[in-house]
């Protein structure tokens, strides 16, 4: 019985990894959206003196002129719903995009 529970957790898990591949990020400076990027293209671009960088279905912040460097440090976003941001330039990063376990809760 512990066996299927555990089993049942674990299969949760996964499916909460895999869930959903986001198609589209918005960049946003002060809250007000400076751009929506198509994240099925690897790109670079420039947000004031942040580098953005598109790379294999994920976006991050690349270089920051922003002292402590978290944003930098935090890696690529690539689910539905992930968000981040340079709190220092005010800029923040949100993945969109239909999670399957969304779906699935409904």
């Amino acid at each position: 019985m512990l066996v299927c529970i555990i089993a049942i957790a674990v299969a949760g898990i996964v499916l909460m990894l895999d869930a959903g591949e986001a198609q589209t990020a918005v960049i946003r400076k002060d809250g007000a959206v400076l751009r929506q990027v198509q994240l099925n293209s690897d790109q670079d671009f420039l947000v004031d003196n942040v580098h953005i960088q598109v790379r294999g279905g994920a976006i991050r912040f690349a270089e920051s002129d922003c002292p402590g460097q978290e944003c930098v440090h935090a890696g690529f976003l690539q689910r539905p719903g992930s968000s981040m941001a340079c709190l220092p330039n005010r800029i923040s990063i949100s993945v969109l995009g239909q999670s399957e376990v969304d779906a699935i809760a409904e």
